[in-house]
């Protein structure tokens, strides 16, 4: 698998130097590209000399949004890593991005720890200057070895994202101009579709942080970040960091059984991880169902069959403490496309809408999940508002 390394320049040649030199040291499958953004420094003839570097030379400072596009544009990998030149690579750092970034199909990007960044990939360091960082990288990430967190946002300095993610929520957005707010922008979109931001403790960076932007006057600068603040509030409706970090809604998942030892684990295995409250209703299994629904969660009610076909659903309804419901029944199980349209509702909901239908045409043709085996896939399914009542029909 093909990583393609995407990074800018503006000036700066001596840190660019430094960050090629790391990535040749430390990395295996890749390609390089560099689009340059006016440099008046030698930085363009230094890269045309590079037989592995693949070079775009802009005129004038396009921006960090519109250089990242062009790279894009650039690409054959089926990864694409954005890397800030102020940056230095260590020991494994991609390779160890890459597990966790393929490790499940909903992690959409994934950016490593680093001595200089806001958010959660900033981590404390003993070093002072380069001659400590490889020794310190080494151990730091034999000690973290496997470790990951899940977190909202992910800084630009580097990141790494699927091609098919960008191919479904889009590139950079270039109105953002020079830079500030366009990963966040990116990592909003993500999150909103429905994928998965980590960030891979076991892969350190350098960043020495600013590099391009100090360039530009300190009053500049500020102009900048408050231009583009207004300009993702005004793109979103509301302050961009106030949605990326947004609780998200909960959801309590309502399911009645009988009789249903053979399918229940894999029905409740393929949501328990998007719900937050699991409501079984049983109408007098003979079998181990009620048993096996114990196991995973501690909610599980006895019923006899009722005249009335609705009244379980009532009682499982009435069971529920979470604002949203959504029902699964026996011998269905979510798929993955079910999993992220559900995701991505958790996200975005406001928790005033009453019932919101989780499928599409996408989602309905996803069935190849289940096909031949003793389980389905809802075709039909909707989370409903709690608040509004119980509904039927539930499908």
């Amino acid at each position: 698998m093909t990583t393609s390394i995407i990074i800018l320049t503006h000036n700066q040649l001596p840190l660019t130097y430094q960050c090629l030199q790391s990535i040749r040291l430390h990395t295996q499958d890749y390609e390089l590209i560099v689009i340059d953004n006016g440099s008046t420094d030698g930085t363009v003839a230094y890269l045309d000399a590079q037989p592995d570097v693949i070079v775009h030379a802009n005129n004038k400072n396009l921006g960090f949004a519109k250089g990242c596009n062009q790279g894009i544009e650039l690409s054959k990998g089926e990864t694409i890593l954005f890397l800030n030149n102020d940056t230095v690579v260590t020991e494994h750092w991609l390779e160890n991005m890459l597990s966790v970034l393929y490790e499940n199909e909903r992690v959409g990007m994934v950016g490593p720890v680093t001595n200089y960044s806001s958010g959660h990939q900033q981590i404390p360091v003993p070093y002072t200057d380069l001659s400590g960082l490889d020794s310190f990288a080494r151990r730091h990430c034999e000690e973290n070895a496997g470790c990951y967190s899940d977190v909202r946002r992910l800084v630009g300095f580097c990141l790494l994202v699927k091609r098919s993610v960008l191919d479904e929520i889009g590139y950079f957005d270039e109105t953002f101009g020079l830079g500030n707010f366009e990963d966040d922008d990116l990592c909003l979109r993500a999150l909103r579709s429905g994928y998965l931001l980590r960030v891979v403790h076991n892969s350190y960076i350098h960043h020495i942080g600013h590099a391009t932007m100090s360039q530009l006057q300190e009053s500049n600068l500020a102009l900048l970040l408050q231009q583009n603040r207004l300009k993702a509030s005004e793109k979103w409706g509301k302050d961009i960091h106030q949605l990326i970090y947004k609780p998200l809604t909960k959801v309590s998942l309502c399911m009645i059984t009988l009789d249903a030892e053979k399918t229940l684990c894999r029905s409740l295995e393929s949501i328990l991880d998007e719900v937050d409250e699991i409501i079984i209703v049983d109408l007098g299994s003979t079998d181990n169902t009620v048993e096996i629904a114990s196991n995973y969660t501690p909610h599980v009610f006895s019923l006899p069959v009722q005249k009335d076909d609705e009244a379980p659903y009532r009682y499982a309804f009435g069971q529920a403490t979470k604002p949203y419901v959504i029902w699964l029944d026996q011998g269905q199980v979510f798929t993955s496309n079910l999993i992220k349209k559900l995701c991505s509702l958790k996200f975005t909901l406001d928790d005033d809408q009453d019932k919101i239908a989780l499928f599409d045409d996408k989602v309905i043709s996803s069935d190849e999940e289940t096909h031949g085996e003793d389980v389905q896939a809802p075709k039909r399914p909707f989370l409903f508002r709690r608040a509004a009542g119980f509904q039927m029909p539930i499908h």
